[in-house]
């Protein structure tokens, strides 16, 4: 009988050991589930502006670590590689802009949220802009804010990158709507760089 009992009694401990260890608190393994989003709002509208304002050429990876896009350059000690990549390992990049044909990284860019210490690089990252510039990345920082047209997009990223606008295509002006101003070339490149922060 007392056999009995102390069976019936390592076997009640031993189950509890083993449903302690499946419980959440108690040390699962694997105690995940499914984000409802991949992105944010504002990432997943800036991922769909990029798309439509630079997707024909380039295309667009988010969420890219440092060290995926840069490496250490030839003849560090190893101690000084260690302490660089250290660096690097924990910074992100929003998106990245790859070359279609030849598939080389083009621009990082990072959305950048003044208003909102939260959340989007509110602060500039000079290690990131500087291991970015240092290894010929051109590091384009978008303001966030609503209202962003694709052409706008583009000619700030082509303006970063060096190369010429993209015209804008001419639409007809109905007899009530007024004419839009002409910008100079002064002031449409001041409008240019004030969405891409330098």
């Amino acid at each position: 009988m007392e056999f009995a009992l102390l069976s019936i009694l390592v076997l009640v401990v031993g189950a509890s050991v083993v449903a302690s260890k499946f419980s959440d608190d108690g040390g699962n393994p694997y105690p995940f589930t499914r984000k409802h989003s991949v992105f944010t709002q504002v990432e997943s509208a800036f991922l769909t502006l990029l798309e439509r304002a630079v997707g024909d050429q380039y295309k667009i990876i988010s969420r890219v670590k440092l060290i995926d896009v840069i490496d250490c350059k030839q003849g560090l000690s190893a101690k000084s590689k260690r302490a660089a990549m250290a660096k690097a390992k924990h910074k992100q990049l929003d998106y990245v802009l790859v070359d279609k044909e030849k598939m080389t990284v083009v621009a990082a860019v990072d959305l950048v949220n003044n208003s909102n210490k939260d959340g989007h690089k509110a602060q500039r990252d000079w290690f990131v802009s500087g291991a970015l510039e240092s290894a010929g990345i051109p590091h384009i920082r978008m303001k966030v804010k609503a209202g962003y047209r694709p052409n706008e997009v583009r000619n700030a990223i082509m303006f970063k990158l060096g190369k010429p606008a993209v015209a804008q295509p001419t639409q007809p002006v109905r007899s009530r709507v007024q004419k839009p101003a002409v910008l100079s070339a002064s002031q449409a490149k001041a409008h240019t760089t004030a969405l891409a922060e330098i």
